[in-house]
């Protein structure tokens, strides 16, 4: 990490504060990543991207951390990252296995040294055997909620499993 924040790997990327002019990228990078890993159709539905923009536009820019390729300035990944409680972290379609995700998790886990807690819909196996490998724990069981989860059909589409990982 230099002294700016950014970090480098040998994907060639840096990590640097939210930008309102990041938002849509983000957000259709965000998608694309989540439709993937739940096994969803791939869309971009008017409403559902104006509610995550929203979403975004309402969070605390400081928390949100945004991987970016310094020669395009393209976005490669993110993290929304407050208080030791992890609320997102996807990579782009395309660059997943490459190191980014570990590189956005050591960071939060430098930035939250007395543990992180997250949760992971149970039906993404990738997700949680990437929480598995890097440390994290199993605590608890429940279902997430059907507001800003349009996508889900039935409460089984909603089970998730909360995840901690101790400092």
């Amino acid at each position: 990490m230099n002294a700016e924040g950014s970090i480098l790997s040998e994907l060639q990327f840096e990590v640097v504060p939210f930008r309102p002019e990041y938002a849509l990228e983000v957000v259709k990078m965000w998608r694309r990543s989540f439709q993937r890993a739940m096994g969803l159709e791939e869309q971009n539905r008017f409403g559902e991207v104006s509610r995550q923009l929203d979403f975004l536009s309402n969070m605390d820019p400081a928390s949100i951390h945004i991987a970016l390729d310094p020669g395009s300035s393209a976005v490669l990944g993110f993290m929304v990252l407050s208080d030791g409680e992890l609320d997102h972290i996807y990579v782009r379609v395309g660059y997943q296995g490459m190191g980014l995700g570990t590189a956005l998790l050591n960071l939060a886990k430098l930035q939250s040294p007395a543990g992180i807690e997250l949760f992971v819909f149970q039906r993404n196996r990738s997700a949680r055997s990437f929480y598995e490998r890097r440390g994290f724990k199993e605590v608890g069981r429940g279902f997430a909620g059907f507001d800003g989860n349009p996508w889900a059909t039935d409460r089984e589409d909603l089970a998730d499993i909360k995840f901690r990982w101790e400092g």
